[in-house]
């Protein structure tokens, strides 16, 4: 009687595992169109990625951080403020946001309708993003026209924009 309670479980138990290995093999065809769209997505992703207006607005875009960070650290000296370098980051770092932009928007327009669709969302938050960084950059541009402009003012718009521009690249490596 032992033996056969115990053969009874064991073809109760192997009966269950075939109907786990079945039903999951159900669901494996579900899955796998999911995988093909992310490899998709990784495609069209590292294709836009090496587009020539992409590369550009990324490059601009390193820039910009790099003299925001610059000035930051410039700003942050005991010493009194350096109109001529701080005037000529800002300068650089407008030079810098205006490429951006203008290399973003040629980067779209060579977009088909299709990407443009997909990438609304993205694109919204780019454009709100874009609108923050010009808000930062205009506020550093006054800040230095005073005729004493104050070193922590400077130092904290500075720092502000930076991260603001590292959230916008952690953004981007997130699409």
């Amino acid at each position: 009687m032992k033996n056969r309670t115990v053969a009874s479980l064991s073809m109760i138990l192997a009966l269950g595992a075939l109907t786990t290995v079945a039903a999951s093999t159900e669901q494996a065809p579900a899955t796998k169109p999911k995988m093909h769209d992310k490899m998709d997505m990784s495609h069209d992703h590292m294709k836009m990625a090496s587009e020539p207006h992409h590369v550009l607005a990324m490059a601009y875009h390193q820039n910009l951080a790099a003299f925001a960070k610059a000035l930051h650290e410039q700003t942050m000296a005991a010493g009194p403020l350096n109109l001529d370098f701080a005037r000529a980051a800002v300068s650089e770092m407008r030079r810098s946001f205006d490429q951006m932009k203008q290399h973003h928007q040629e980067h779209m327009k060579g977009m088909s309708a299709d990407k443009h669709t997909k990438m609304t969302g993205m694109m919204e938050k780019m454009g709100s993003g874009q609108a923050e960084m010009n808000t930062q950059l205009t506020d550093l541009e006054q800040a230095l026209r005073a005729a004493t402009p104050a070193a922590k003012k400077v130092s904290d718009l500075a720092t502000r924009l930076h991260k603001h521009l590292g959230e916008m690249a952690k953004m981007h490596e997130g699409c």
